[in-house]
């Protein structure tokens, strides 16, 4: 790894995002035939900000917990370096332990447990297509974050119900600063202050992905978009009686911007929420530091 009914909105918005993946690669260059020469070596440096996105084919993915057994043993996997090498993962603040997601008696919206991980519907909830940060190749089956709670778990797919991507997208948030950034690679696309949560109702860190995209009345309290992530409050085990799902978006009352004020969403301007909805995909490695 690098460098999901109601949802709650909670936060994202630079991502520093969320992650996932690169690689570098050696390109040697023989010397003359004649033994006089010098074999040349030029080493590619690796790509810090590509990541790896699958995406789904089929009507249901399955998510194993536990390496199958029938995965490349050592050698053939490899993380996606480039986020690796880029982020620490943020320590998560100490937070009441609450209830896992998904789990029985709990509407999961699309998700659910399994004997052996979870299952997750394609198309989504939301009738978007289910996506999936990549954060290691092994071939056949590649290891990737899921929509769960505790956040940032990660599990085994089959590659071949998905399709995989590369992008290069990533935001990051400090909480801090109640900053946002968003880049394509090196170049800052935007950057804004935003709203995040209250102490009581605080914003998750770590690292996550922008899981998908929610068309909303640009007049609601939401504005334009909803970019829900990958990450689930630590604080509220369901929001307005469904999933407390952290989310990025606009917002109505713009002069709470720079504050502590939300249930655990990231608000900003409506005229970022759509630069963002625009420029950073499905699959975008959301950083969020505290």
């Amino acid at each position: 790894m690098r460098r999901r009914s109601p949802v709650l909105i909670a936060l994202l918005l630079t991502s520093s995002l969320l992650l996932a993946a690169c690689g570098g690669s050696k390109h040697a260059a023989d010397a003359d035939g004649g033994g006089g020469g010098e074999d040349a070596t030029t080493t590619s440096a690796p790509d810090p900000w590509l990541t790896e996105v699958a995406t789904a084919t089929v009507p249901e993915v399955e998510v194993l917990l536990t390496k199958p057994a029938d995965a490349s043993g050592g050698g053939g996997s490899e993380p996606v370096e480039g986020q690796n090498a880029s982020f620490a993962t943020p320590a998560a603040p100490t937070a009441a332990r609450l209830g896992d997601i998904p789990r029985q008696g709990l509407n999961s919206a699309g998700v659910r447990k399994t004997p052996d991980g979870y299952a997750f519907t394609n198309p989504t909830y939301f009738k978007n297509p289910l996506v999936f940060m990549v954060t290691e190749d092994d071939g056949d089956w590649l290891k990737v974050q899921v929509l769960a709670r505790p956040n940032s778990q990660e599990g085994w797919i089959k590659r071949s119900d998905v399709t995989v991507s590369e992008i290069h997208t990533h935001m990051e948030l400090n909480k801090a600063t109640f900053h946002l950034k968003a880049f394509d690679g090196d170049n800052l696309i935007s950057e804004t202050d935003v709203v995040i949560g209250k102490d009581s109702t605080f914003t998750p860190v770590g690292r996550f992905f922008l899981a998908e995209k929610i068309s909303h009345p640009p007049a609601g309290a939401y504005g334009p978009w909803i970019l829900a992530t990958s990450a689930y409050s630590e604080a509220l085990d369901s929001f307005d009686g469904g999933l407390p799902q952290v989310a990025f978006h606009g917002t109505n009352n713009p002069r709470l911007i720079g504050t502590q004020a939300s249930n655990g969403c990231v608000r900003m301007p409506n005229e970022v929420d759509e630069i963002l909805n625009d420029k950073m995909p499905a699959g975008t490695p959301i950083t969020i530091t505290a």
